[in-house]
């Protein structure tokens, strides 16, 4: 069955006015469920993946599954995690002067 695509979350919000969207389906075909989800900000995006994550503990859904985070929020953190390296490394780099 087919998954319901972030851009299909994104465009509910748009139509709607909401900041936050998190679509929970399920198919009988199949017996799957699935969670899209979409947020306007990036603190937005961050709620619905831990609301869709709630939903899916209640669901009952594997563990591994229920800590996800948006690829947006992931690569923030990456990013941030650069960042901290570079200030570590300049300031070793300043205490040897």
């Amino acid at each position: 069955m087919k998954r319901i695509p972030i851009k299909e979350a994104r465009e509910f919000a748009k139509k709607y006015d909401k900041d936050q969207v998190i679509i929970f389906s399920f198919s009988r075909g199949d017996g799957k469920t699935w969670v899209t989800t979409y947020g306007n900000t990036l603190e937005d995006c961050d709620q619905a993946a831990r609301g869709a994550n709630i939903i899916k503990k209640r669901w009952e859904w594997p563990e591994e599954l229920c800590n996800e985070e948006p690829s947006r929020v992931k690569k923030l953190k990456n990013k941030n995690k650069e960042l901290e390296e570079q200030v570590r490394s300049l300031r070793i780099n300043t205490e040897e002067l």
